[in-house]
């Protein structure tokens, strides 16, 4: 737990999952849960294609490491 934090999802986030134009409802969770919190910037995961509709920048593992 030293290097990741659980976010906690609510009622708000999933009714915005449930509404967003996201193929994949967990990855629409992951999403909203990230973009409602203000420290969250980048989402990194193997399957970029699937958060096409996301506001935060979207990094593969390789990417990110390359940048930080």
């Amino acid at each position: 737990m030293k290097i990741i934090d659980v976010k906690t999802t609510d009622k708000k986030t999933i009714i915005e999952a449930l509404n967003s134009g996201f193929k994949d409802f967990e990855d629409a969770l992951q999403n909203f849960s990230a973009q409602n919190d203000e420290k969250i910037r980048v989402i990194i995961t193997r399957n970029i294609r699937d958060y096409k509709l996301s506001d935060l920048s979207i990094m593969t593992p390789e990417a990110f490491l390359k940048v930080n």
